[in-house]
């Protein structure tokens, strides 16, 4: 039983140890990498220009097919307008001269008969009164006079009627006219403006088309631009930053910096390795990085040849 019990404290304090080894090791490998970084020379950030000009795009709206014919439609509504409404002045012109006519002949026409009945009764007195100078007032000659007379002025009224009957017909034949020939213009105009609306819509699908091929040329050079703009800026940047890189290369050189820096790396390196046990040191040589990539291939070879050989620990 107690050799059970010392098995267990002596597995126990083996688990603690090498616990307290790993987390030396790690404050071990976590000092040198800062050292190392401090060891490094500053690299300069890439520098930041202004930012690559942003240029204006040309927007365009597609319109659809309704929407050309709507603004057409929209275009010629006032030549729709100013053209139905000559047609609709011209036949209420017509008309009204038709009317007007109608009118006039009417006047014509009683102005006629009262001629005509001014004349018969200026004849029948000079009959009358030649028959009473006469003594044949009462005689047939008398008579048949005065019936010759009223017989021709019967025909002249009757005659003047017949001419207004047939001037008041032709008259309202051309009024009833009038509403066919507004519909007859209406129907020649409508046609018209559809021939001239098709046209307008080519017109604004022709003017569309060569907006949008207008738009995508600007927007496509207005890319390049920026495009080459952003490329002159990366060069320029890749320029400055190369330049202050061999400014800095130049500088460490000339100082022996470099030199320095390396030794001053590698003498930290064995001291930290010397800080740690045997088994730990070798196995960091062998499967850390930061070793090899920190040292050149000679600087690793001593390391290496150092400790991990038994008999070269220190």
């Amino acid at each position: 039983m107690r050799d059970m019990l010392s098995y267990i404290a002596e597995s126990i304090d083996s688990v603690v140890n090498r616990n307290k080894r790993n987390e030396e090791v790690d404050n071990a490998m976590r000092d040198l990498n800062n050292f190392i970084q401090d060891q490094r020379p500053q690299i300069p950030d890439r520098p930041e220009l202004p930012g690559v000009p942003e240029f204006d795009r040309q927007q365009f709206t597609e319109r659809t097919e309704e929407e050309l014919r709507q603004q057409a439609n929209d275009k010629l509504a006032d030549q729709r307008i100013a053209g139905e409404r000559a047609i609709e002045t011209e036949m209420q012109n017509r008309e009204n001269n038709l009317n007007t006519q109608r009118e006039n002949a009417q006047t014509s026409v009683d102005s006629q008969r009262e001629s005509v009945a001014e004349n018969f009764e200026r004849a029948q007195t000079n009959v009358n009164n030649d028959s009473l100078r006469r003594g044949l007032a009462r005689s047939s000659i008398a008579v048949n006079r005065s019936a010759d007379l009223a017989e021709q002025a019967a025909t002249q009224s009757a005659a003047i009627g017949a001419s207004l009957a047939r001037a008041l017909e032709q008259l309202d034949n051309d009024i009833s006219a009038l509403s066919g020939q507004r519909e007859q213009a209406l129907a020649d105009f409508n046609v018209t403006q559809a021939a001239r609306l098709t046209q307008t819509i080519h017109q604004l699908q022709t003017e569309q088309d060569r907006a949008r091929r207008d738009a995508i040329a600007f927007n496509n050079n207005v890319a390049e631009q920026e495009r080459r703009a952003a490329i002159e800026q990366a060069e320029r940047s890749a320029a400055l930053h190369q330049r202050e890189l061999d400014i800095l290369e130049r500088e460490r050189n000339l100082s022996g910096g470099a030199a320095a820096s390396s030794n001053a790396i590698f003498n930290e390196m064995v001291n930290v390795l010397n800080s740690l046990s045997p088994t730990d040191a070798r196995r960091q040589v062998m499967e850390n990085p930061i070793f090899r990539d920190n040292l050149s291939p000679q600087e690793f070879y001593r390391l290496h040849d150092r400790f991990t050989r038994s008999n070269s620990r220190r």
